[in-house]
C-alpha cells in the first residue's frame, strides 16, 4: 500500500513541477502482485533490475560465488549471490548468514572470464524474475 502512495505522490510532484510539459518516458518495475517497486528514467541493466527487485542497499554485495554443493570434478558451479550487510540494531530478516542465491548455477571451469560469467548469471537471474511474475512496464 505504501508503494502505491509513493507512486501517487511522485506523480503529483511531477505534475506540479512541469505543468503542461510531457514527462520523459519512464519504466516501472512491478512485483508479482502488481505493486510498483522502482521507476527508471532509462533502460535498466540486468543488475539495476536485480538491485531494485531485491531492494539492495549501498552496503549489500552482489557477485559471483562458487556453489560448492553442486560442483563436479574440475568444473565449478557458479551462481549469482547476494550477501546482505549486517545492520546493527535491526532484526535480521533471515537468521542465516549464508548467501542468498539469485540465479541457477552455471558450470564453468575455474578461470572463466568473470565479466562474461557475471553478465550471464545476471541475465539468468532476471529471466527468473520474469518467470515468477515480475514485469517492467513502460
Amino acid at each position: 500500500m505504501s508503494a502505491r502512495l509513493a507512486q501517487f505522490d511522485s506523480l503529483l510532484a511531477r505534475r506540479r513541477a512541469h505543468p503542461g510539459v510531457a514527462t520523459p518516458h519512464s519504466r516501472t518495475l512491478r512485483d508479482p502482485w502488481g505493486e510498483p517497486v522502482a521507476e527508471f528514467q532509462h533502460t535498466p541493466s540486468d543488475l539495476d533490475l536485480l538491485k531494485a527487485a531485491h531492494r539492495l542497499q549501498a552496503d549489500d554485495w552482489v557477485g559471483v560465488l562458487a556453489d560448492e554443493g553442486q560442483g563436479r570434478g574440475l568444473r565449478a558451479a557458479w551462481r549469482l549471490a547476494l550477501l546482505r550487510a549486517d545492520r546493527h540494531g535491526q532484526p535480521r530478516l533471515n537468521a542465516s548468514v549464508a548467501p542468498q542465491w539469485l540465479s541457477a548455477s552455471v558450470t564453468e571451469r575455474p578461470g572463466a572470464r568473470p565479466g562474461a560469467l557475471r553478465r550471464d548469471l545476471c541475465a539468468a537471474a532476471v529471466r527468473q524474475l520474469w518467470a515468477s511474475g515480475w514485469r517492467l512496464i513502460g
